[in-house]
């Protein structure tokens, strides 16, 4: 059985490890950063942005490592690439599709306004922010709860002061 000369990978291996780490690098950096910067009062867009800019020049520079290393990509591979891609944000978002989705259609039927009083699988509050992702509600002891919109789709949704808003329409 012939013996595996392992320096004769390394050309291959080292740069894999080095995108990695950066990439990894880049992502831990940026939840520290983020920490940091919520315990120095930071807005909360600004530290949304500072960890995304960090993310983002982390993987940067790992595809500049693997650019320098392995050279562009062919037509082939790099349609194969940019499906493989395409597949894996599309089963990592499908969910947050789905919210997005169902408050378009939450907001197109005006189904719900701010400080509309609904229930909505046993939890009962007030609308105190619409998004297209979640929707946030004051309960009755002052916490916050907050329901995804596929979810307030799917209902059953009570809505207590439409009264006179939608007589008419439904």
């Amino acid at each position: 059985m012939p013996s595996v000369n392992w320096t004769d990978y390394l050309p291959t291996i080292a740069p894999l490890v080095t995108a990695t780490v950066l990439a990894l690098g880049g992502y831990f950096l940026s939840g520290r950063s983020a920490r940091w910067l919520r315990q120095h009062h930071a807005p909360p867009a600004a530290v949304r942005w500072a960890r995304l800019g960090i993310s983002l020049i982390g993987l940067l520079l790992a595809g500049a490592v693997l650019f320098i290393a392995f050279g562009p990509l062919t037509v082939a591979s790099g349609l194969t690439l940019s499906a493989v891609v395409g597949l894996a944000a599309t089963l990592a978002l499908q969910t947050m599709i789905g919210n997005v989705i169902s408050g378009f259609i939450l907001l197109r039927d005006r189904v719900l306004r701010l400080n509309d009083r609904i229930s909505v699988g046993g939890v009962t509050g007030t609308v105190v922010r619409l998004g297209l992702v979640t929707t946030w509600l004051r309960l009755d002891d002052g916490s916050l709860a907050s329901v995804s919109n596929s979810n307030l789709l799917s209902g059953p949704l009570v809505n207590r002061s439409t009264g006179d808003r939608l007589k008419g329409e439904y």
